[in-house]
């Protein structure tokens, strides 16, 4: 057995109380250097989430605008009339069955023109001698409604006009040199061409109512009349008269009391003339055609 003396049993007991202070401050400081190493890198995780991209909202794609040819702000699949920026009314195909001279018939469109006319040219080019379309044809664009009031139908169908201006007749009345449309044929004719100005017979057809526009105005003067008794002076004027091509033409000149002036009757005749005096109370004609002031 060591025995200590009562010097060095101190001594051994400082040094005991050293080193376990030692020790304990060296637990401490590892405690602490551990907690500020947590500290440090806690801040450090949560920077490193906010960095990342998956955090960030991605940006939201622009939609694409609808179609618009004419740029008029209506989409084409509500404009009715996507390539005309004003949107004009245009009437829709036509179709019409067009028979030829050779008696071969055949469908046809007349299809909206460029210049707000319908377009005839494909029916054209068959030379169709007679058209018939398939159903009515509602009044729609400006230029229809224009022929439609010069044609004086009543109906609200203009089949008859694109009828007319489909057909390319070589037998067409309206073209034979001469024709003299009559009161009822020059508004239907004039309303014809509003539709179709460039027809192949529209050069005659625009003769053949200036024709007949002159015999509106005679008629309209007491200047031009037929068949009848008429009082001179209040419904025909007097002044000499022609009718032509007639057959068992009688004619008389009467005065107030109706009494006959003159007289005159022809079986048959190629031109028949009478002067009509102002003095005469009335005229009186039968069978004698249309009469007209002589040149």
């Amino acid at each position: 057995m060591i025995m200590l003396s009562i010097e060095q049993g101190r001594a051994v007991a400082s040094t005991v109380r050293s080193a376990s202070l030692l020790v304990v401050t060296a637990v401490l400081a590892a405690a602490a250097l551990t907690g500020c190493g947590e500290d440090q890198r806690a801040p450090q995780s949560s920077s490193t989430t906010s960095a990342s991209p998956s955090s960030s909202p991605s940006p939201s794609a622009s939609p694409t605008p609808p179609a618009d040819r004419d740029g008029d702000g209506l989409p084409d699949l509500t404009d009715t009339y996507p390539d005309d920026p004003k949107n004009v009314p245009q009437q829709a195909p036509i179709t019409v069955e067009c028979e030829d001279e050779q008696g071969f018939s055949s469908l046809l469109t007349i299809t909206p023109g460029t210049d707000g006319l319908p377009d005839f040219t494909t029916v054209w080019l068959t030379k169709a001698t007679s058209c018939e379309v398939e159903g009515a044809i509602t009044v729609v664009t400006d230029t229809e409604k224009a022929a439609y009031k010069t044609s004086g139908y009543a109906d609200q169908d203009i089949s008859t006009l694109y009828e007319i201006c489909a057909e390319v007749d070589p037998d067409d009345v309206y073209a034979e040199p001469g024709f003299t449309a009559s009161r009822e044929q020059v508004p239907e004719i004039n309303a014809s061409l509003m539709l179709c100005p460039k027809h192949p017979y529209a050069k005659k057809w625009r003769e053949a109512v200036k024709r007949g526009q002159r015999d509106i105005d005679l008629e309209a003067q007491g200047r031009l009349f037929g068949p009848g008794t008429f009082r001179v002076g209040k419904e025909i004027k007097p002044g000499t008269y022609v009718t032509t091509d007639v057959e068992g033409c009688y004619w008389e000149r009467q005065n107030k009391s109706g009494d006959i002036i003159d007289n005159y009757f022809t079986n048959s005749a190629r031109r028949v003339q009478v002067t009509i005096r102002s003095s005469d109370y009335a005229f009186s004609s039968e069978r004698c055609g249309e009469w007209r002031p002589a040149r």
